[in-house]
């Protein structure tokens, strides 16, 4: 087994668990689509991969979906009920191209 420091900047997972109804899950708050939206940003703004977005198929709370992870140099901090309206004020906030 190796060790090496990790590869990214930063890592932005949005869990897009879907139970189909069964029980709460993000899928039944648009995390799919969340999801797709801000990959689609990164990728834009040519942060992909150095900022890496990716799906998580189970954070553990989905009562609480959309839920997303964000671990970056400074730490991790956690977004709960997250919306696709939310998705601008994400993305200034993490996904901004820095020199």
């Amino acid at each position: 087994m190796d060790l090496e420091p990790i590869p990214y900047d930063m890592q932005i997972f949005v869990c897009t668990n879907d139970r189909k109804g069964e029980k709460p899950s993000c899928g039944d708050h648009q995390g799919e689509e969340i999801f797709k939206e801000l990959r689609r940003i990164a990728k834009e703004r040519g942060l992909h991969p150095r900022i890496r977005v990716a799906q998580a198929k189970c954070l553990g709370q989905c009562a609480q979906g959309a839920n997303i992870m964000v671990y970056g140099p400074s730490g991790g901090v956690w977004y709960k009920q997250m919306t696709l309206d939310d998705v601008p004020a994400f993305a200034e906030k993490y996904l901004t191209v820095k020199p």
